[in-house]
């Protein structure tokens, strides 16, 4: 006899996703049931705001924004870390290493983490002529490099003062930077050349891949719903 399959309910998500959050204490949790056609208009102020701290407040308020520029992490939900210390201030009197957000998302191997670094959408990663980086790319290089080096060196360290103890090495940094849609091609070919190049440390991205991916999942959600019976 084949088993009945149970279909799970609305009641039955609300509970899977309740005992998500707390699977990474202190993290915001994000996951695609969560989106709403608001997000898009907050996006867009976020980006035209001309601020990191914009962006930042936007994504830490709708945290499954993040999950549209993880690599290979499909539609499982993330936990994000924001504003965490990695170093402490050092000798020479320059602050500690502060990531914009580390984060974890779920793939089918598991648990993935990474850091995600954001810079101003209006400033792209190259300059204009595409034969060197804008000084918003040199000063993030310099901050990615160093956040890696970090984990690489002193993993148990970070564990201990972001007090995150399932935190092992993030496999790179995803760098938010600029709009592909504005780059002349030249830029848009040293941005790919600096991500083949640096695939296992670095990833640069346009903000421009949030609003694509939002766009397609709000699309699919109307559909969705309007598939659905109608309760009247």
């Amino acid at each position: 006899m084949v088993p009945a399959i149970k279909l799970m309910t609305e009641a039955d998500f609300d509970k899977f996703e309740a005992e998500e959050s707390q699977r990474f204490p202190g993290a915001l949790y994000g996951s695609p049931r969560q989106i709403k056609e608001s997000w898009l208009d907050a996006l867009e102020i976020a980006l035209a705001a001309k601020d990191e701290e914009a962006i930042q407040c936007c994504i830490e308020e709708r945290p499954y924004l993040a999950q549209y520029v993880t690599p290979s992490t499909g539609h499982h939900g993330i936990w994000l870390f924001p504003k965490q210390q990695i170093a402490m201030h050092q000798p020479n009197g320059l602050p500690g290493k502060i990531p914009d957000f580390l984060a974890v998302a779920r793939n089918s191997d598991g648990y993935t983490w990474w850091i995600i670094e954001l810079k101003r959408a209006d400033v792209q990663f190259a300059n204009l002529r595409a034969d060197a980086f804008s000084p918003a790319a040199n000063k993030a290089l310099v901050q990615c490099t160093s956040y890696l080096n970090q984990f690489d060196r002193y993993v148990d360290a970070v564990r201990s003062m972001t007090g995150i103890k399932e935190i092992i090495r993030p496999k790179s940094v995803l760098l938010l930077i600029g709009d592909s849609r504005n780059e002349m091609p030249n830029q848009t070919a040293m941005r790919r050349n600096v991500n083949e190049s640096l695939s296992e440390r670095l990833h640069v991205i346009s903000y421009d891949r949030i609003k694509r991916h939002l766009q397609s999942d709000l699309r699919h959600w109307r559909g969705y719903r309007a598939s659905q019976p109608s309760r009247d």
